[in-house]
């Protein structure tokens, strides 16, 4: 039933306010429930519909990015790579520009697992090895996770995980474009918020 309050709240504040042209942004995990979330806001709404975004979290930030990314080195055109195996090339060109220390060789899908948990926390390059604090190669691995970072850039490229980490990261440098988005949505509201990670929490 949670989805359908969510669903019914946006319908009541887009209905109430017919003279205002505040948008209602509605997010959620999956492109399922955002589908449901619009057909169930269609079935509410004979007039305002245009004024609820009903998205997920990647698609938001996607969205973000494709407008302001150049702030980052993004051109609006990127690919999104969804593939594992995509990931690991891309990790293992970027382990290719880094020196290794002779006791420590691990392949791409060793460290994969490692970025993602940093990029899923937001961690800048700057922040990796100091959040890394006395793990065995911090310095070494927050090499490769900024080397990682950066090749998804250069090859205007972006995974799941980092669609969310530089979509936080352009907001927070570039605070005039958070306050543009703001001003647009004036209400946020979010399916099964107690799901979010620390990612997805920081972008709203």
């Amino acid at each position: 039933g949670k989805t359908k309050f969510l669903t019914c709240r946006i319908a009541r504040l887009i209905a109430e306010s017919p003279d205002d042209r505040f948008r209602v942004l509605g997010v959620t995990f999956t492109n399922k429930a955002a589908t449901e979330m619009r057909n169930r806001i269609d079935g509410l709404l004979s007039d305002g519909r245009d004024r609820a975004t009903l998205t997920t979290f990647h698609s938001f930030a996607a969205e973000i990015l494709r407008q302001h990314g150049s702030h980052l080195g993004l051109r609006p055109d990127f690919g999104i790579l969804s593939e594992q195996a995509d990931r690991e090339a891309v990790l293992t060109d970027g382990m290719k520009s880094i020196q290794t220390e002779d006791d420590f060789a691990p392949k791409a899908a060793q460290l994969l697992p490692v970025v993602t948990r940093m990029l899923d926390e937001c961690i800048l390059p700057e922040e990796a090895e100091s959040r890394l604090g006395g793990q065995p190669h911090a310095k070494l691995i927050a090499a490769i996770y900024k080397a990682y970072r950066d090749r998804l850039i250069a090859g205007n490229q972006m995974d799941f995980s980092s669609l969310l980490a530089l979509a936080v990261d352009l907001l927070e440098k570039k605070p005039a474009i958070a306050k543009q988005i703001r001003r647009v949505y004036s209400h946020v509201c979010v399916d099964e918020c107690q799901d979010t990670n620390s990612a997805q929490f920081r972008l709203l």
